[in-house]
């Protein structure tokens, strides 16, 4: 009979036991495509991050507009430290009167956390980005398949502020792979508002007539809800920063909600 009521009592208590049982997940997110965090989703967390963006070029004494009226990425967590990712975008470019409408950035790839860090030690994580070819007919897509490994590190450095750094290969539709190597920091000014200042080092290799190109990003980043993050982005030239600007604005959301509730209905009370 006191087990009975017990069972009763529980039952009567679940939806309040459950609630206050929720642990919410710390927000991460790498809205921009630039330089990303360690930090990767729960297993079974699914996110979803888009923006839009405007450019205008005049490097090479080439005069260029590009829109994007979409660019996103789906990133889908399937284990405790390793998460899948898809993306694409679709661009529309007006090159000296000449226009041009296609799908570009085509990929997939995931994420792996290997060290949470210690201390000093920067937490690690490593990535792998997979390319995919669209041919002749598509004027954004590569050839051929194009590789690209990620070596990613960040430091905690005070409550409110962290370093980030990565080291990259890229493999495309060239002779050389690409060397890339950036770093950024993060500035918390505020509960829910984050500033990035990030640069980023571009080396092409010897057969380029710029063997490197400097560049540099200021990202705001404001947290409207949980699982909701709105985002403010520009890119500049470090060596062309008279011919070249954009701007970017994104939201990253988290469409599924993890809940780590645990029942016993024989618990004693």
């Amino acid at each position: 009979m006191r087990r009975l009521r017990l069972f009763l009592l529980s039952v009567i208590l679940l939806p309040v036991y459950a609630a206050a049982q929720e642990q919410p997940e710390a927000f991460t997110s790498d809205l921009f495509g630039g330089l990303t965090g360690t930090d990767v989703l729960p297993q079974g967390r699914l996110q979803w991050e888009t923006f839009a963006l405007y450019e205008h070029s005049r490097i090479f004494g080439v005069e260029a507009d590009t829109w994007c009226p979409n660019s996103s990425t789906l990133r889908y967590g399937i284990g405790r430290h390793t998460e899948l990712s898809l993306s694409a975008a679709m661009l529309h470019t007006t090159d000296e009167g000449t226009s041009f409408t296609g799908i570009a950035d085509l990929t997939v790839g995931f994420k792996t956390a290997l060290f949470d860090g210690w201390k000093a030690v920067p937490a690690i994580s490593m990535r792998g980005i997979l390319y995919i070819p669209g041919g002749e007919n598509h004027a954004y897509l590569p050839d051929n398949f194009g590789f690209q490994f990620d070596l990613i590190f960040q430091n905690r450095l005070t409550s409110w502020c962290s370093l980030g750094y990565q080291g990259t290969i890229i493999w495309d539709d060239t002779p050389h792979p690409t060397i890339f190597f950036g770093a950024y920091l993060d500035f918390l000014l505020a509960r829910k508002l984050l500033l990035t200042i990030e640069q980023d080092n571009y080396y092409y290799g010897p057969d380029e007539d710029e063997k490197l190109q400097v560049w540099g990003s200021v990202t705001l980043s404001y947290q409207l809800l949980p699982r909701l993050e709105l985002g403010l982005c520009s890119d500049f030239s470090l060596q062309h920063y008279r011919d070249f600007a954009n701007i970017m604005v994104g939201v990253a959301w988290q469409l599924t909600k993890k809940y780590t509730a645990f029942f016993n209905p024989f618990v004693t009370f």
